[in-house]
């Protein structure tokens, strides 16, 4: 069971002018994760830059974008048939995929073979304590049933993940409550990645990696947070996104093997996480993904698994929360430790 949680600390000083040019040191801790190595970066000091910058959504705004968009969205049902695309006949003859009140129809705009759109429901809006457990469990049981469908028609897709953009500072162009569906012939760079590296390692150690790290969290006991179904929870010891934790169903290593008690275990997490983001740390946008090995191929060293983090508030000046840094460097930095996060998610398992 070697998987090595390294982590580097070091001082970086300044002369701060607001406190007469004296020297301060500020604590960095550098932090490499397990599987892939790549580095990320932390300084608690930006928890008090992110107080100043991150101001509370604006809750009046919020109200009249959602008033003005509803006239003239696609995604509601009086637009839904006469306003959105249709997948060609050989990938679905119907042209959308339908259950209750959610569709599953493509982008006005492809980038994978398949870029589809989920809408969840018939609601223009959902707040953070609209989006239960029964909500997330029918909506990712009917993009599943869409990808064993579309995969039956079309095997050479192999690789599937879903996700969402929740409000604008998280990448979303529609208020509507919907998911990014995706489809290909070629695996995802991160996912490849993830699934190159998760083979090195049981080559290396004749052990899953992700069995491992399941075990070795719960035994430190820093970043485990709880299980909800089949679902293991712990706080990204080096994360992708501020605020990040990661979820493993242990066993399966694509979506076309989940059962109900792994799609109740991912929507019972997602909900509980949620409410954490919105009571304790009050933000509101976040992303989700959910990330699958190639659909209807059982491996051996990879485990399916998903990852949920927050955005900036909705306000009239929000800062983006995706700098130079990140976007030319690949250098994530953060603010929140994920111990800190861990403990006071365990509250909500």
């Amino acid at each position: 069971m070697a998987i090595e949680f390294k982590k580097i600390e070091y001082d970086a000083s300044i002369l701060n002018p607001t406190n007469e040019f004296k020297e301060e040191k500020q604590p960095v801790e550098v932090r490499y994760d397990p599987l892939t190595g790549v580095r990320r970066l932390f300084n608690v000091g930006l928890i008090e830059k992110t107080k100043n910058v991150n101001q509370p959504t604006d809750e009046n705004l919020m109200k009249m974008i959602v008033e003005k968009t509803k006239g003239g969205c696609f995604f509601c049902p009086e637009s839904i048939e006469k306003g959105t695309p249709k997948f060609p006949p050989d990938i679905l003859p119907e042209g959308r995929f339908r259950k209750g009140d959610s569709w599953i129809f493509p982008n006005l705009f492809q980038i994978y073979e398949v870029s589809g759109v989920g809408v969840i429901g018939k609601d223009h809006f959902l707040k953070h304590d609209q989006f239960t457990p029964e909500i997330f469990k029918h909506f990712f049981s009917m993009i599943i049933d869409f990808f064993r469908i579309v995969k039956g028609r079309r095997p050479e897709y192999q690789y599937a993940a879903f996700g969402m953009n929740y409000l604008p500072p998280a990448g979303s162009s529609v208020l509507h409550p919907h998911n990014m569906i995706f489809m290909s012939k070629s695996p995802f760079p991160y996912l490849d990645t993830m699934m190159k590296e998760s083979e090195n390692y049981l080559n290396r150690e004749s052990e899953n990696f992700w069995h491992n790290l399941i075990e070795t969290e719960k035994k430190l006991g820093e970043r485990y947070v709880g299980k909800t179904g089949s679902v293991e929870w712990m706080a990204s010891f080096s994360p992708i996104a501020g605020n990040e934790f990661t979820g493993i169903v242990p066993g399966k290593s694509n979506l076309l093997e989940y059962d109900d008690n792994d799609i109740d275990g991912i929507a019972q997490g997602f909900s509980r996480i949620l409410s954490f983001y919105k009571k304790d740390l009050q933000r509101d946008s976040f992303n989700y993904v959910v990330y699958s090995g190639p659909l209807g191929e059982k491996s051996d060293s990879f485990c399916s698994n998903v990852r949920i983090t927050t955005r900036p508030n909705f306000t009239g000046t929000y800062v983006n929360d995706i700098p130079l840094a990140p976007l030319y460097l690949m250098d994530n930095f953060f603010d929140n430790m994920p111990e800190y996060l861990a403990d006071r998610l365990k509250e909500y398992f």
